[in-house]
């Protein structure tokens, strides 16, 4: 009975939380209903999807003629316009794809004649989104899971080494990030995905001490490409 009347007034909360000003959620009341880990997940979630985007804007403007509609926006415009869509948005070019993980080995596949960087960042977002059980709230009986957030992370490795290494039958990457030899040096995106897979870890570690769960840590071959299930 206890848990019917907690379970009842969570979702009054949520209910009212949403109820007005057009959907959006009222701050004050929406907080009732949340506890201090779940301010502490959506923050931590916030933070590596603005890396996220950060990526994505540094990617297009290092690889300018890989982006798809250059000659009608702004790359500022380009990476707003990705991140505005819910994260089950359908692109043609890889609907019958299933994992998000397939689209990030398709983005730096050298037959694929597309977007490289927005099928990169596009598999990354889904696959980091879906280590929230594909959430962007969280509430007192919002749960996640501690192994798909450290298995997440050590799919940005595998992502972050594929990117710098993945190169075309004559030699050339297929994507520039860092630095090539005799540029000026350049460590800002290993700076990115560092920050990145930090978070990840961190929240992990957090989520795993609440739960008193161990996590399962795996050695990650990032050439062998295997990424982690999520």
């Amino acid at each position: 009975m206890r848990w019917f009347s907690v379970l009842w007034l969570v979702c009054f909360l949520m209910g009212c939380a949403t109820s007005g000003n057009n959907g959006q959620s009222e701050p004050g009341v929406s907080r009732l209903a949340k506890s201090d880990i779940d301010e502490v997940i959506e923050v931590h979630q916030q933070a590596v999807m603005a890396q996220l985007k950060r990526l994505m804007f540094k990617l297009y403007k290092r690889n300018p003629n890989l982006r798809h509609d250059r000659d009608v926006r702004t790359i500022k415009e380009s990476v707003e316009r990705t991140f505005s869509r819910q994260v089950d948005f359908i692109y043609p070019e890889w609907a019958i794809i299933r994992k998000p993980t397939d689209i990030i080995r398709l983005a730096l596949d050298e037959r694929f004649q597309g977007d490289r960087v927005l099928a990169y960042i596009i598999g990354l977002r889904k696959m980091l989104m879906a280590s929230y059980d594909n959430h962007s709230e969280f509430f007192y009986l919002t749960s996640i899971d501690q192994q798909k957030l450290y298995n997440s992370a050590r799919n940005i490795e595998i992502a972050a080494w594929l990117l710098a290494k993945k190169r075309d039958s004559e030699g050339n990457l297929l994507m520039l990030s860092d630095s090539l030899s005799g540029e000026v040096r350049n460590l800002s995106y290993q700076r990115i995905f560092g920050k990145m897979i930090a978070t990840q870890d961190n929240l992990a570690q957090i989520i795993a001490q609440k739960n008193g769960r161990i996590i399962k840590t795996f050695v990650v071959r990032a050439a062998t490409l295997a990424f982690l299930p999520i």
